[in-house]
């Protein structure tokens, strides 16, 4: 099967935004000087980051699908 963005390139996507996402909510930590608000954004990115990577993959599989 030859690269096709609808279905790579979304599997990609998908990755990278796995791995950032995943970066943001291992290295959460309440530390000496940690805003509540700051805490706050950096929760709700790397939620919002994992819930991409989650769309990107169901469109990839739903692309694939269709090709068939």
């Amino acid at each position: 099967m030859p690269f096709d963005f609808h279905v790579h390139g979304l599997w990609i996507l998908g990755t990278v935004a796995l791995f950032i996402g995943v970066m943001f909510a291992g290295n959460l930590e309440w530390v000496e000087g940690t805003t509540e608000t700051s805490f706050l954004i950096s929760v709700v990115l790397a939620f919002l980051m994992l819930l991409l990577a989650g769309m990107c993959w169901i469109s990839s599989a739903v692309n694939a699908k269709a090709e068939m």
